[in-house]
């Protein structure tokens, strides 16, 4: 009896498990490859619901699923699936193949790892349209392999943390039961790292609770210091999981919170004189950001402007006055310097009846966390440019009808949860 013909298998086709290669056809007109499986006599069948071992078999069916490319040729495996009695499901189930896709069969798992590989530098329609496969089965795909990565994370350990919330979603897409904070995810950043370490769905206090849960009470008492804007959900969880930690109003909310007291001055000083006149012609609304920018950021023009309505109001020289002092404040180092200077700032206001600073400077003046500021000198301006890069990857993907999935690329774009970090992770 004569052997059987062995044929050349590059090894990239080696890796079909349970299987073995018994033919390669080729088309160099169309460029694409056909490798052709045949089933292992030894090979234990499992179902691929319960995963118990399946018995005698009833039928099988031929599947054909799509492979790596190899040098732009387009690659698809051909073999037969067998279909077996399950002793425990008591019915026919198909058998369990490794190397296929659960969430799509006719993909192998080679090709999804690459997919979600791709998808960490460019959008999954991009994805789609290189590798010639339908958009929803790559979205598929990446949420696949997203979770799976998920169930292997481990939040690092962590000593200094900021936490801010992101835009997610539009109003149009609120759900039954839900209310505007709903509509953001909470985002977790490393400010050692840089890296985001995790993302919850919602802006309530739950949200950051989940994240603390998480990370268990001893990695808690190890965290120093968490920055957060003036959220009180979040201040009352920091609170709950983390009493030794230091909350750290963030510089940047504060300035945005007096920015709009000063604004609401700058109204009230457009109502008492005549709009129609010159005053109200260099005061109205579209120049609210010239009077809010710093004097060492305006171009020649702004302050040239500036200048001349300080000249036509002297209140409006003061509140400039006001603004520069307050912003000098977040520069020095010493904070009984800044508890001074916080307080020349209240009493200028108070002289010219700047009534709405007045008001948020008295609500913020005897804040512990306002002045934690000065003792730590920790911002969430890591996690606002973590945002700005949110937003970008939502513009990229035309928004996000599924919040855990966009939370998970927020992880996979951001964090650790991409190959970068992972496969170095499980390698150690």
């Amino acid at each position: 009896m004569e052997a059987k013909a062995q044929i050349y298998v590059p090894y990239a086709f080696r890796s079909f498990q349970g299987f073995s290669v018994v033919d390669i056809k080729e088309s160099v007109m169309s460029r694409q490859m056909e490798i052709h499986l045949e089933s292992i006599a030894d090979r234990v069948h499992l179902c691929s619901r319960c995963l118990s071992p399946l018995g005698a078999m009833k039928d099988r069916y031929r599947v054909r699923a799509r492979h790596l490319k190899c040098f732009d040729w387009t690659v698809t495996v051909s073999f037969f699936r067998e279909k077996r009695h399950c002793p425990n499901c008591r019915k026919v189930r198909s058998e369990l193949i490794e190397w296929i896709c659960p969430t799509s069969p006719h993909m192998t798992m080679e090709l999804a790892w690459w997919i979600n590989r791709m998808s960490e530098v460019t959008s999954v329609l991009a994805v789609s349209r290189l590798e010639s496969v339908d958009k929803m089965a790559c979205y598929e795909v990446d949420h696949y392999i997203l979770r799976r990565l998920l169930q292997w994370y481990e939040i690092p350990t962590v000593k200094r943390i900021s936490v801010d919330e992101v835009y997610a979603r539009g109003p149009r897409q609120m759900k039954d039961g839900e209310n505007r904070d709903d509509l953001f995810l909470t985002v977790v950043v490393d400010q050692d790292t840089r890296k985001v370490i995790w993302v919850s769905q919602s802006r309530r206090k739950e949200a950051l609770d989940q994240f603390f849960e998480l990370l268990g009470e001893t990695a808690c008492a190890r965290i120093e210091v968490v920055a957060t804007d003036q959220h009180d959900g979040y201040g009352a969880s920091v609170a709950q999981y983390c009493p030794q930690a230091t909350l750290v109003w963030d510089r940047f909310h504060m300035v945005q919170k007096f920015n709009e007291a000063l604004n609401e001055e700058r109204k009230g000083e457009l109502a008492n004189i005549d709009p129609e006149g010159k005053m109200g012609d260099l005061m109205n609304g579209k120049y609210r950001y010239v009077f809010l920018t710093k004097a060492h950021r305006r171009s020649k023009t702004d302050q040239r402007h500036i200048d001349s309505v300080m000249n036509l109001n002297a209140r409006m020289a003061k509140l400039e006055l006001i603004k520069e002092h307050f912003h000098r404040m977040f520069e020095v180092r010493d904070v009984i310097e800044a508890q001074v200077m916080l307080g020349q700032c209240y009493e200028w206001a108070f002289q010219c009846k700047a009534i709405h600073i007045v008001d948020w400077i008295w609500r913020v003046m005897n804040e512990e966390r306002f002045w934690n500021f000065w003792k730590c000198r920790l911002t969430t301006g890591v996690s606002e440019g973590i945002n700005r890069a949110i937003k970008g990857l939502k513009w990229q993907a035309y928004g996000y009808k599924n919040m855990a999935y966009f939370a998970l690329k927020i992880m996979q774009k951001c964090g650790y949860l991409n190959h970068r970090f992972f496969l170095k992770a499980v390698a150690t």
